[in-house]
């Protein structure tokens, strides 16, 4: 290698470096990479998964998407603030916070509608990311898609279990036993 070569090198190195300095410094990365959906993840992995999203922001009182309305295909995690999910009734049956996902249906389903209004309650912080985007990344670097895919296996395999304790729960119930 001679010493251009032995520069560039250098320069390419020091530069990543900087880079995965820079994102292990941010404070939406040190949110994200603490929730529990991610917490598992070689620190790597996680930034993988953090560099494909993009950040939003949203004021309290903005409507994200209505029920019923046509999808973005696109998948969110909140990183800081609150965003009511109510139904086309307008019930609120859901308060979600950070490290909460909305929108993963809708993103791996293309022609689901939303089922659920969410509005901001306290101004939100959001990670999208949306599925041209993911498409291109699994085709073109198989290796980060397949973060994203882990990423949200993890997320569905969370909801499974969560349907799973509260059947339990309302089947106990129902049996008149002690949960």
């Amino acid at each position: 290698m001679n010493s251009t070569e032995m520069g560039r090198y250098e320069y390419e190195r020091n530069y990543e470096a900087g880079y995965e300095a820079a994102i292990v410094a941010d404070q939406n990365f040190i949110r994200f990479r603490g929730m529990p959906i991610v917490s598992s993840m070689k620190s790597e992995d996680a930034m993988l998964v953090f560099n494909c999203m993009n950040l939003r922001t949203c004021s309290a009182g903005e409507t994200i998407y209505e029920a019923g309305s046509l999808s973005k295909n696109e998948i969110s995690v909140i990183i800081e603030g609150r965003v009511s999910a109510t139904d086309r009734s307008g019930h609120q049956y859901s308060l979600l916070t950070a490290g909460d996902v909305f929108g993963l249906f809708s993103f791996l389903d293309e022609e689901r509608l939303h089922s659920a209004t969410l509005k901001v309650e306290k101004d939100v912080k959001v990670l999208t990311i949306d599925r041209p985007y993911f498409d291109m990344i699994t085709h073109e670097y198989p290796v980060m898609g397949n973060q994203l895919l882990r990423f949200m296996f993890r997320l569905l395999s969370k909801m499974a279990l969560q349907l799973e304790h509260e059947y339990a729960a309302m089947h106990e119930f129902a049996l008149g036993r002690k949960v």
